[in-house]
């Protein structure tokens, strides 16, 4: 049986904590992809009488991770879906009004965001041609 070395594994835990107390994080994004809803988003009377199919994606960056294994020290993502239902449940002309309510509630709403980027995917929109989407995005800083 092999015995451990045990200044050689001071020296590795040394040299491990040392790269933690200077790493940088340059960035730290919480995404939330494929959200599907049915909304009475549209120009037309008959969109938003028969409602429109759509997809949301939205990440934010935020400054203050703390990375501490506890949800206060990040982004609470169930209330980012929130946001997102409550703006995709009202009647709206456009996808580009509702991606600018969605955006800033994130902003006001939530703390430390620094980006938000939000798309909207209409499926099938109707235009009279063969198309499977149109879709709007919107990056926002505070």
């Amino acid at each position: 049986i092999k015995k451990k070395n045990p200044k050689k594994r001071r020296l590795i835990m040394l040299r491990s904590h040392s790269l933690i107390l200077s790493m940088k994080i340059n960035r730290s994004t919480i995404s939330l992809n494929g959200l599907k809803f049915k909304s009475k988003i549209g120009l037309y009377d008959f969109e938003r009488d028969q409602e429109n199919n759509f997809i949301v994606n939205i990440s934010v960056d935020s400054e203050k991770i703390r990375f501490n294994d506890k949800i206060s020290g990040t982004v609470n993502y169930e209330k980012m879906y929130s946001i997102v239902e409550s703006e995709m449940s009202v009647s709206c002309n456009l996808m580009e009004t509702v991606a600018h309510n969605i955006s800033k509630r994130i902003h006001s709403e939530l703390e430390n965001i620094k980006l938000c980027i939000i798309e909207i995917i209409k499926e099938n929109p109707k235009i009279g041609g063969d198309l499977d989407n149109s879709s709007f995005v919107l990056e926002t800083t505070n």
